[in-house]
């Protein structure tokens, strides 16, 4: 089990705090498994941990072996009714308000043996490499060996601004003038720029823009918008408590576009632990009504 986390994360501090335990530990286990072996398993530098040929040939054998162990223990785990242990969950960063507002403290008084960990993370990443139990994403950005559950309603996208730049420039009437606006961009996680695309005449289209700036960061997108920099789309669950105050105003209404919800995804063979089922389940009832304004924190502005 060590010998297999350390080659799969590339690292002995990481595979330590996967498994709960010292760096220290996990050196003198793979000390031990060499010796038994009688060669190196791992070339080691002060910057990363690679695989020697005997490691790649152990590593062969030993993964599909930790799979079949991995699923006796969660299939002997599922007969209990004992919902504990750390529950890892994968993000974006944006929507951590949501889950803190329609999922705490309630998950965890219901489940007092379970420890919650929430990691936002713009970044997409292999959850199962990185050692999370689950991840949540926008529907069309979940990987397609995932088992995945929808939690949330679908999403509509916004296209907003605050009142002052409404009066210094005015509105677009239809999506193809935005490009006489100053409008901000989001760059993805990827490295690529997210579209602006709407519904015209019954059709998709995507509608090139300009602007003046480029973020990526939903937080700091919101922050400029507030400031008056120009137009901003953004999903209308994330601005909602902003319109609602009078502090963004909204244009192109009836041009907008839904998508599907958030997902919770997860391995198949996860979907046997009961902390993950319990999660599954408690999402789903809380999540799954329409979005209101105070489901994400407003920023504060000094």
């Amino acid at each position: 089990m060590v010998f297999v986390a350390v080659a799969e994360l590339r690292g002995f501090r990481a595979a330590a705090r996967q498994l709960g335990v010292t760096p220290s530990a996990i050196s003198q286990t793979i000390r031990a498994l060499e010796q038994r072996v009688g060669a190196p398993l791992l070339s080691r530098t002060t910057r990363s941990v690679g695989l020697t040929e005997a490691g790649e040939r152990l590593l062969v054998h030993a993964r599909p072996a930790m799979e079949m162990l991995s699923l006796g223990l969660d299939a002997a785990a599922s007969l209990g009714d004992d919902v504990s242990g750390r529950l890892r969950i994968n993000l974006p960063r944006a929507i951590l308000p949501l889950l803190a507002n329609r999922l705490l403290p309630d998950f965890l008084e219901a489940y007092p043996n379970v420890q919650l960990e929430l990691c936002g993370d713009d970044n997409f990443i292999d959850i199962v490499e990185q050692g999370f139990d689950a991840g949540i994403r926008m529907a069309r950005s979940v990987p397609t060996d995932m088992i995945a559950v929808p939690i949330t309603p679908r999403i509509r996208f916004a296209v907003i601004a605050a009142p002052s730049y409404v009066r210094k420039r005015g509105r677009p009437s239809r999506p193809r003038e935005l490009v006489q606006f100053n409008c901000i961009q989001l760059r993805r996680s990827t490295g690529g720029i997210f579209d602006w695309d709407f519904v015209e005449d019954g059709k998709p289209v995507k509608v090139p823009i300009n602007g003046s700036l480029i973020v990526n960061d939903v937080e700091v997108c919101l922050r400029a918008v507030l400031r008056g920099v120009g137009f901003a789309r953004l999903p209308i669950s994330l601005v909602m408590s902003y319109i609602e105050k009078g502090e963004m105003e909204t244009a192109l209404d009836e041009y907008a576009v839904e998508r599907p919800g958030l997902m919770l995804y997860y391995p198949s063979r996860s979907q046997s632990l009961p902390k993950l089922r319990a999660f599954a389940h408690f999402a789903q009832k809380r999540m799954r009504r329409d979005f209101r304004a105070g489901d994400y924190l407003p920023t504060v502005l000094h």
